[in-house]
């Protein structure tokens, strides 16, 4: 038996004739599983699928219906996000949830059980009202006691069959607790990523890393969780691993924020020249970006190019820009290259001064006396090692939070 799998509500719209069809025949069938409600349900889901099914030879009329929804939990005891999938006919019913065709039951329901048997969760939730039912016995024998565990929940109310009747809810879990093969659903990777920006806003940082991690084992190619992923590395110090993320980002992706973010790890390992050598390349393309131009002031200077620095710092002074940042960073960079100016002064005294001097005439000693003393080096000291700090209330936050999209391009679809 061939399994179709629809998840869009506009294909669902284009199988309402056989949906009816095979709705009018099965004695199990109930308003729960009528095409107009689940209609009105889905459209209103995020997240479901529904298995389509056809004999081979039954010239593509459908024979069967599985609608599936997908739920998502954070599990505590490993810190994971997990699945949860329930049939949808049959939640909060006390019945079962295959539309089937009477006499296809086994073929069905086997077809049904090996496709969710390839699919990624956790927990699947299954409500029956007669444990004796062939469809759910046969369901639940697909899933062994030596992979899986069942967990009886408890009772739920039946309004179908009157307030005195009550249905069981079975939780049917792996034995790990985790997904069936420690990946999340990908249905689910989109919810996972936003909880994981939201955990990483909050400072939750270990548990938005573990949400990052499983979307980029689930989805290689997911390019802002790996993204937020690098962020979040830079936030825990660990540089060397954000480097490395952004490095295969850009072999992928190449993007100036990207390659500015690398330089940004490439800043705090004390990797000046090859900081400077990326900032270099993304002012020629982004010439008035001041903050692009003070971090490589600041990498040449700590790179030991002085000079190179000065000049930079002083190319402020030949743009005009009402920019908040910019003013902040020319102002900071005026400051910052009146210190090195006066830092060279100072040294230029000093190997004036640590000179051998030749011996004078006491008539000349005592000439000079009539003129002002130079003042002595020893007034000045040794001046310090300039380090220029990023101005004041300058947008410069070397990993700031992530957002989904921070103008890197949309996200993939999966």
């Amino acid at each position: 038996m061939r399994v179709d799998i629809i998840e869009d509500i506009d294909e669902f719209a284009k199988i309402r004739k056989d949906w009816d069809r095979v709705y009018r025949i099965d004695p199990e069938a109930h308003p729960y599983l009528s095409w107009k409600w689940l209609g009105e349900y889905l459209s209103c889901r995020r997240r479901w699928f529904l298995l389509a099914l056809r004999r081979e030879q039954s010239e593509g009329h459908y024979c069967a219906f599985l609608p599936i929804e997908v739920t998502t939990y954070l599990d505590e005891s490993s810190g994971l996000f997990c699945d949860e999938v329930s049939m949808i006919g049959n939640c909060g019913t006390g019945r079962t949830g295959i539309l089937c065709t009477p006499d296809l039951e086994i073929e069905a329901v086997d077809a049904s059980a090996g496709l969710l048997l390839r699919e990624n969760w956790a927990r699947m939730k299954v409500e029956f009202l007669d444990p004796g039912s062939p469809r759910l016995e046969r369901l639940l024998c697909a899933f062994p006691l030596e992979r899986f565990v069942r967990e009886d929940t408890g009772g739920l109310r039946n309004d179908l069959r009157g307030p005195k009747d009550g249905s069981h809810c079975m939780l049917l879990k792996t034995r790990s607790g985790r997904n069936l093969r420690n990946s999340i659903n990908h249905r689910s990777i989109e919810f996972v990523f936003e909880r994981a920006i939201d955990l990483h806003a909050q400072g939750a940082l270990d548990q938005a890393e573990a949400a990052y991690r499983q979307i980029v084992l689930a989805a290689p190619q997911h390019i802002h969780a790996r993204y937020g992923l690098a962020q979040l590395c830079c936030d825990k110090g660990d540089f060397a691993e954000a480097e490395y993320i952004y490095r295969a980002l850009l072999s992928t992706a190449p993007h100036d924020r990207i390659l500015h973010r690398l330089g940004d790890t490439q800043m705090a390992q004390g990797m000046y020249q090859e900081a400077s050598e990326i900032f270099e390349s993304l002012l020629g393309s982004h010439p008035h970006q001041a903050v692009i131009r003070y971090k490589l002031a600041v990498c040449l200077l700590a790179a030991g190019r002085r000079e190179a620095a000065i000049a930079t710092f002083l190319s402020f002074e030949d743009i005009e820009s009402d920019d908040a940042d910019h003013i902040r960073c020319k102002l900071k960079s005026r400051e910052a290259a009146w210190h090195l100016k006066t830092l060279a002064a100072l040294e230029l005294l000093r190997s004036d001064a640590e000179e051998p001097q030749l011996p004078v005439s006491c008539d000349k000693a005592r000439l000079s006396c009539g003129h002002a003393a130079a003042p002595s080096l020893r007034l000045f000291g040794r001046a310090p090692l300039l380090k220029p700090s990023f101005p004041q209330g300058t947008s410069v936050n070397l990993h700031a939070r992530p957002t989904p999209y921070e103008g890197i391009g949309s996200r993939l679809k999966h």
